[in-house]
């Protein structure tokens, strides 16, 4: 049977299981076998899931468990999806005990789910033949997502953390987006493509009403500490490629600093164009002020296209963006347009052996 498998490679999720009311790690994970139903197998290890952190000793003591969770279920044939229930921190450092190689013999591909800390490990497992990279948000990141939307967008009060309007509203709606996100994960991987279609607004450069791109990158912060590396070259090269920035919590002079590490890379030299998703620093948003800041970075006579969108990023509701594999870009308004995939395939064992036909996913 095809499997799912959850990760908690970077920060834990044992405060997430808490906000979900359930009892524990087995309790979430047959939770969301509830949820997909007998299609798939859900499987993950329940102590790296709430494992502990202590910010004082390093952050998670487990480093090599959790590289050697994560290269299993790469190398296992039966798992169609791995998704990242959290981001959060200490993750990058142990890319080096992870063996990618393993990707090269698989049969079918393997689809990875997540973002922000987890951008390095979307990047370079979508850069394989036998990996699909989806930069999407992990489930863990609804609570804060929710509770965000509510302040911003439904004018309701409420601090961060505690009992609130904003609070209360995010509690109604957390496990039914909760159930979502995991059939939304099954639609992509069974080929039938998402209900989180993505728009964005041109604010610089010209693009044709219709054209391909394909995007690379990610979190801001955590994109720039492959710079440099054996990934730089072979899974963030921005040569051809539409590169992808966001970020939370940060300020615009770091935020500046960061953008000028891919200056002094020459990524603005090769890129074919930029999609900037969200910034925000808590409730102060960013996203025009970085597209406005590219002017200070992108080279003179630059005539780069700048696409904004607040869909990608710390957000709820985000949209899905597939990393290394063509997409189609086509305009729906005078300065808006939508990214669309065409003919892509996640090779779901399932759809076949099931079947269900594979459809294009063109929304």
């Amino acid at each position: 049977m095809a499997k799912i498998h959850l990760i908690a490679p970077a920060g834990s999720c044992r405060r997430f299981v808490e906000q979900l009311g359930l009892a524990s790690a087995d309790t979430l994970i047959a939770h969301i076998q509830g949820i997909v139903g007998s299609d798939f197998a859900v499987t993950g290890d329940a102590d790296l899931i709430a494992a502990a952190e202590d910010d004082d000793r390093g952050g998670r003591g487990d480093d090599r468990e959790r590289a050697a969770d994560i290269q299993r279920a790469l190398a296992d044939q039966e798992v169609a999806a791995i998704v990242a229930l959290r981001g959060g921190a200490w993750f990058t450092r142990i890319l080096q005990l992870i063996d990618f190689f393993v990707l090269d013999r698989r049969a079918r591909p393997v689809s990875v789910f997540g973002f922000s800390e987890l951008t390095t490990l979307v990047n370079i497992v979508g850069a394989h033949a036998n990996g699909r990279g989806i930069y999407d948000l992990c489930p863990g990141s609804l609570p804060s997502g929710l509770r965000r939307h509510a302040r911003m967008h439904l004018g309701l009060s409420g601090e961060p953390e505690g009992r609130s309007p904003a609070d209360d509203w995010m509690k109604s709606r957390l496990l039914p987006e909760f159930a979502a996100y995991f059939l939304d994960v099954i639609s992509i991987i069974e080929g039938r493509g998402t209900c989180r279609g993505l728009t964005a607004e041109r604010v610089a450069g010209e693009l044709p009403d219709r054209c391909e791109a394909t995007f690379v990158g990610g979190n801001l912060c955590v994109l720039t500490t492959l710079l440099g590396s054996e990934a730089h070259r072979d899974v963030v090269n921005p040569a051809g490629r539409w590169l992808v920035i966001e970020d939370i919590n940060e300020k615009p002079e770091r935020i500046d600093r960061f953008l000028a590490h891919l200056t002094l890379a020459g990524f603005w030299d090769l890129c074919a164009g930029i999609l900037v998703g969200d910034f925000h620093l808590q409730d102060r948003q960013f996203t025009a002020a970085v597209a406005a800041m590219l002017a200070y970075h992108l080279p003179p006579d630059c005539s780069v296209p700048i696409l904004t969108t607040t869909q990608v990023g710390h957000v709820w509701p985000m949209s899905p963006l597939p990393l290394h594999v063509p997409l189609t870009l086509e305009r729906s308004g005078e300065n808006d347009y939508s990214i669309r995939w065409s003919n892509l395939r996640f090779d779901s064992p399932t759809a076949e052996a099931m079947g269900r036909p594979t459809e294009d996913s063109d929304f």
